[in-house]
């Protein structure tokens, strides 16, 4: 099939498909290592009891407060991650 001509429906639900598997890929795993090493460095430094029984009351244990702690940092590492991929995507076209 060359250039020109024309793509079916059915010839571009895989590329297109790909492509969002690729990009959301590419929003995730780095997100998820960042809020592995935010983890790290962070409940190095803190016990994680305080936190889950302010937020859960006080019959949570440490490992309610570990995974918070986790979901918070990966949700603010997705959230950078997602703005990196659409400021990529957007940006104007190089003259």
């Amino acid at each position: 099939m060359n250039r020109n001509s024309r793509i079916t429906d059915d010839d571009e639900t895989p590329a297109v498909s790909n492509r969002h598997a690729q990009c959301i890929g590419s929003v995730v795993w780095p997100s998820f290592l960042g809020a592995c090493l935010a983890s790290l460095l962070f409940f190095g430094s803190f016990d994680p009891q305080p936190l889950a029984s302010q937020l859960l009351g006080e019959d949570a244990n440490r490992l309610a407060g570990y995974t918070l702690g986790f979901f918070f940092f990966w949700l603010i590492s997705a959230s950078a991650s997602a703005l990196t991929a659409y400021l990529l995507v957007t940006r104007p076209p190089p003259n």
